[in-house]
């Protein structure tokens, strides 16, 4: 790996952590439910985009509106567990979680992750 490029990724690590700890709890919490969203919704798009279906075509499949589809991709409403169970059988995939703890509570860790099969 390139040492400019790992100087510029630690830079923007710890400037990112400086932002993250000048947060309160509850933009913490926030912060975070918008990064899990973020994940399951790329993926969701890859997947879309492997088989071919436009967002119309998977709110149609899932039974709701393309306005209230493109309103949870844009961030503006969040991805509840229903909807996301309904764009899963839609798509024909399966979602699975993992666990991570931060470093300090165990030694051992389990990579989170996000994964989806056909």
């Amino acid at each position: 790996m390139n040492m400019n490029y790992e100087a510029k990724s630690r830079n923007t690590q710890e400037r990112f952590k400086k932002i993250m700890d000048s947060l309160t709890e509850p933009e913490k919490i926030e912060s975070d439910s918008f990064i899990l969203m973020s994940s399951f919704l790329s993926l969701i798009e890859i997947v879309q985009e492997e088989k071919g279906i436009t967002r119309k075509e998977l709110a149609s499949l899932i039974k709701t509106s393309p306005s209230y589809l493109t309103q949870v991709f844009r961030g503006d409403k969040p991805l509840n567990f229903i909807t996301l169970a309904k764009i899963q059988q839609a798509l024909g995939i399966r979602f699975t979680v993992g666990v991570k703890q931060p470093k300090k509570e165990s030694t051992t860790r389990k990579k989170a992750k996000l994964e989806y099969q056909y």
